[in-house]
């Protein structure tokens, strides 16, 4: 017999008996007397005779990768789809061949537990949250009724120690690396472009006359892309110190190209190796090689005359936050520099009128 019944959420559910087992589904209809005469008169009825008739199967469980494929189809519009791409794999990996609906909240707390062997609490949010979005998807079809996600805490990130290379040891790399990494090392940390902006930078936008850099796009494995805010989308100045490394006679479109005029994809592969073994010959100890924009960054806080916000557009920031949050222990201090002499509560305009 089927019956019919509301839910919480106002909409009509009908349960019935399919190989022993009550089975309840939504008719995806709001409860009003309308519906309720339909369901009673024309859904109900047909039911019951593809019940006598033997023609209601029992759904075959969906595995999570069925709503893992759906999830990350509806991401291919995103800039960072690759890296969503590449989320998804790890995770299918580790549920993918599981039924869904048998995957519990401890299963979830056992991936996280392994995942913060290799990755920072930070790096680990970045899963979670396609994977409650997986299974939303799967509350959505009511295959289950709560996410698994829900209210998993992870520890507090601990961001790791930003070590900015000493005014010697720019100079010292900069002697010692070859052409490219010569004029890559230097454009990075006089300029304190991205990594991928730097690679991406075309000799049509370098201005000598009027001493700026037009940062209009980056490159990330391989694309193309707009810079990553829309303060990214910038002008920077050339220093007198980067003037000598910039070549003057191009020899391709792009800044920085490869053998065959083309741009690299991404700082990876022979020119991380490169990096790698020119630390080692000016024995320096390794930093990942965005460690030059922040050397850029704090040594214009420490020692330009800039303000905070303006060394933050610099960077391509829209505000100060990320410069305060990341770069404060550089500044510390800095305001007891101070002319004493300063007169805050005198107004030019004020004292003429008396």
């Amino acid at each position: 017999m089927v019956k019919m019944f509301k839910r919480g959420n106002g909409r009509l559910y009908i349960e019935y008996k399919l190989d022993g087992k009550m089975v309840q589904k939504s008719t995806g209809l709001p409860d009003t007397p309308q519906n309720r005469t339909l369901v009673k008169k024309e859904v109900i009825p047909a039911l019951e005779r593809k019940l006598l008739l033997g023609e209601v199967n029992r759904s075959k469980p969906k595995k999570f990768q069925h709503y893992a494929d759906i999830f990350l189809a509806d991401k291919q519009h995103l800039k960072t789809y690759d890296q969503m791409e590449s989320i998804i794999k790890v995770l299918n990996e580790r549920f993918g061949d599981m039924n869904i609906h048998k995957i519990t909240r401890g299963d979830v707390k056992d991936f996280v537990r392994d995942r913060l062997k290799v990755n920072t609490p930070k790096t680990l949010g970045n899963y979670l949250t396609p994977l409650r979005g997986v299974f939303d998807l799967a509350i959505d079809d009511e295959i289950i009724k709560d996410n698994p996600c829900n209210n998993i805490k992870l520890p507090s990130h601990k961001a790791k120690e930003i070590e900015p290379f000493t005014p010697k040891e720019v100079q010292i790399l900069l002697d010692n690396a070859g052409d490219w990494m010569r004029l890559f090392l230097a454009i990075s940390f006089y300029t304190g472009m991205r990594t991928g902006e730097v690679l991406a930078l075309m000799h049509s936008e370098i201005d000598f006359r009027a001493k700026v850099i037009h940062i209009k796009r980056s490159i990330n494995k391989g694309k193309l892309t707009l810079p990553k805010t829309d303060g990214s989308i910038r002008d920077v100045p050339i220093l007198n110190d980067l003037v000598p490394y910039l070549p003057k006679k191009p020899k391709s479109l792009w800044v920085l190209p490869k053998s065959d005029g083309t741009p690299y994809p991404s700082f990876v592969g022979s020119k991380q190796r490169e990096w790698k073994l020119l630390l080692e010959k000016c024995d320096i100890p390794y930093r990942k090689v965005n460690a030059t924009r922040h050397t850029f960054i704090v040594s214009m806080l420490k020692y330009s005359d800039l303000s905070i916000l303006e060394v933050a557009q610099l960077a391509g920031h829209t505000n100060t936050k990320m410069i305060v949050s990341n770069y404060g222990k550089f500044i510390k201090g800095e305001h007891l520099q101070i002319d004493r002499n300063i007169s805050i509560f005198t107004d030019k305009s004020t004292d003429s009128i008396a």
